[in-house]
């Protein structure tokens, strides 16, 4: 049984995307330590009040709605965009010969300053 407590969005926007994308890959599962009200973010519970998203086996899975709006966003300019971006930024991180950012030093009065309290044990 779905309830809905409020219409569904007219179009996806960022406030919807993430819980959704999650939910097909099968990534939303209820964290209670992390979420202590619902298990789930508030993104998440808005999404499942829209008909978007159902209780599923250990965690959130799309409804038919969910579903089918999440392929017309993928579809749409603007998913087919973000997408491009979210899979150039993944292709980034996972490449081991692109130059990593140098380990931030800390100004020399601010290293004076740690020394005060001594090591901790």
């Amino acid at each position: 049984m779905t309830f809905s407590f409020e219409q569904p969005p007219d179009k996806l926007t960022w406030y919807h995307l993430g819980p959704l994308l999650d939910a097909e890959a099968g990534r939303l599962k209820y964290n209670p330590e992390q979420y202590t009200v619902h298990g789930v973010s508030n993104n998440a519970v808005a999404c499942c009040w829209a008909g978007l998203l159902v209780d599923g086996d250990g965690g959130l899975v799309l409804t038919d709605l969910g579903r089918s709006m999440l392929a017309s966003w993928k579809a749409s300019p603007v998913g087919q965009r973000w997408l491009a971006e979210q899979a150039a930024l993944d292709e980034e991180m996972s490449d081991p010969a692109a130059p990593s950012l140098p380990a931030p030093q800390p100004e020399p009065q601010r290293a004076d300053q740690l020394g005060l309290f001594g090591a901790a044990s």
